[in-house]
């Protein structure tokens, strides 16, 4: 036994020395992008100078790129994903009420915006949502009379917590499904923001940290005296984040050396029916314009419970999309036209209301629809109110910079739908630049290739110190 006791401890203390000779695995490097999925590691393999962060709602599926392409790369003063000197706010402190109000000033912003694009010709999409929060961005460097005409047309009266209240609702429509079943297309709704600044040109820390605080809106330094290589850049992070469906956002010639700060916005969704088409229902059925005309058009067909009633007016329905988050609402008027006008955020909030609470056997014949609209907004946005923001010699951004050196010099935006059997999906990107109020005069060409005269004077009283001419140098 005496011996069979040795012989265990023999075995034990070899075991011991044999498992701390076992060669250690080192810790993989640190992947220096803030994304813990491995979206970002298939990034690099695809594009190696890729050095710009990207944020953790990037969507999923990787658009396509051409491999001959190459992009440049925009500097970034930290790769870790802490933006200005205020970390991103995870869990802002807001009320149900406070986040109530936000969403139904954005909603009247939305049908102000309506009311100013009914006019244009064609299907439109829009995002109000993405235009609104690019807005608050750039409001959040406003002071003044622009600050004062800003929260007007934004419809916010609380000028320093809104930003936080924004933040919090951001997180809140990107929140879980609040329901989840098996076999079920998980729900996508990304929110992306980003500030492109010129690299030698000075802003405010308290602006940057806004921004990094409460969107979440990493810093890029650019180089607008190279305007193409910044328009790819920029174009290139909205094709990422919109999952290629907004392309070209920055039009050729549409930045130049005088630019100073873009203000960039994405949203991308997409999402599948909670009641889906079978396409073996769909039939070619005649639809009939607003100028009267009529055309043969592939209509999906289903039958379904759901939210939707039949007023005097206007008929409506809820089509809701896995997960229980979002829905879409469509709304057949009696007059087009006339219910266009009489539309405002009262009426629309009061329709919402009443679907929340309807319910009925749903019998449901729509088309199928895909489009998208590019929208110019340096013009609408003035008529609705914001005049000083885009006027070069009261526009008042001192809050950017420290001084009133900027004005907004224009806002675009783009946006694409695709509603089909199985879902929707949809995407948009609004961009705010930002120019000098100080702009450059006429170029000239001088050549001093004669006799000529000089002189030396002080600038504040125009005393002259030295004087005389060159007549053979």
């Amino acid at each position: 036994m005496k011996q069979f006791r040795i012989i265990i401890t023999i075995t034990l203390l070899l075991s011991i020395l044999l498992s701390a000779c076992q060669a250690v695995v080192p810790e993989p490097e640190k992947n220096i992008y803030p994304v813990e999925d491995n979206v970002m590691q298939e990034k690099i393999q695809k594009d190696p100078e890729l050095v710009y962060p990207i944020e953790e709602n990037t969507v999923q599926e990787e658009p396509q790129k051409d491999p001959e392409q190459t992009y440049p790369v925009a500097e970034t003063e930290d790769t870790d994903g802490a933006f200005g000197n205020l970390s991103y706010i995870s869990d802002p402190k807001v009320s149900a009420e406070e986040l109530q109000k936000l969403a139904h000033a954005s909603n009247q912003f939305a049908i102000d915006l309506y009311q100013q694009l009914v006019d244009k010709e064609g299907n439109l999409i829009y995002s109000p949502f993405s235009i609104y929060q690019a807005l608050l961005m750039t409001y959040a460097g406003a002071e003044g009379e622009t600050a004062q005409e800003m929260m007007e047309v934004l419809g916010i009266k609380d000028g320093n917590e809104i930003h936080n209240v924004m933040n919090a609702l951001n997180l809140t429509l990107q929140a879980e499904p609040v329901y989840a079943i098996e076999g079920m297309q998980p729900l996508i709704f990304n929110i992306a923001n980003a500030s492109w600044a010129q690299k030698d040109f000075h802003f405010d820390q308290a602006f940057l940290d806004k921004l990094s605080a409460n969107y979440a809106a990493g810093l890029r330094l650019v180089d607008f005296n190279k305007p193409d290589e910044a328009r790819q850049l920029i174009n290139h992070w909205v094709e990422i984040q919109t999952n290629e469906k907004i392309k070209d956002l920055v039009p050729a010639g549409m930045l130049n050396e005088m630019t100073r700060l873009v203000l960039t916005n994405a949203v991308y969704f997409k999402g599948a029916w909670t009641n889906r088409f079978d396409s073996a229902r769909n039939t070619q059925e005649e639809f009939t314009s607003l100028d009267g005309a009529k055309s043969q058009v592939e209509m999906m067909n289903n039958s379904f419970t759901g939210a939707g009633f039949v007023e005097k007016d206007y008929s409506v329905v809820r089509l809701p999309y896995e997960g229980g988050n979002f829905a879409m609402m469509a709304l057949l008027p009696e007059d087009f036209a006339g219910f266009q006008a009489s539309l405002d955020a009262d009426l629309l909030n009061e329709i919402l209301e009443k679907l929340s609470e309807s319910g009925a056997m749903i019998h449901l014949t729509m088309p199928k629809f895909s489009f998208e609209s590019s929208i110019d907004l340096g013009e609408i946005l003035p008529a609705m109110g914001m005049s000083d923001a885009f006027d070069i010699d009261v526009a008042d951004f001192s809050g950017m910079t420290g001084g009133k050196d900027l004005y907004i010099s224009d806002v675009v935006h783009q946006a694409f739908i695709d509603v089909n059997e199985d879902g929707t999906e949809a995407a948009a990107a609004t961009m705010v630049i930002m120019a000098p109020t100080s702009m450059p005069g006429e170029a000239i060409t001088l050549r001093f290739d004669r006799p000529f005269i000089y002189l030396i004077y002080n600038t504040e009283t125009n005393t002259v110190l030295f004087m005389g001419h060159v007549v053979a140098p």
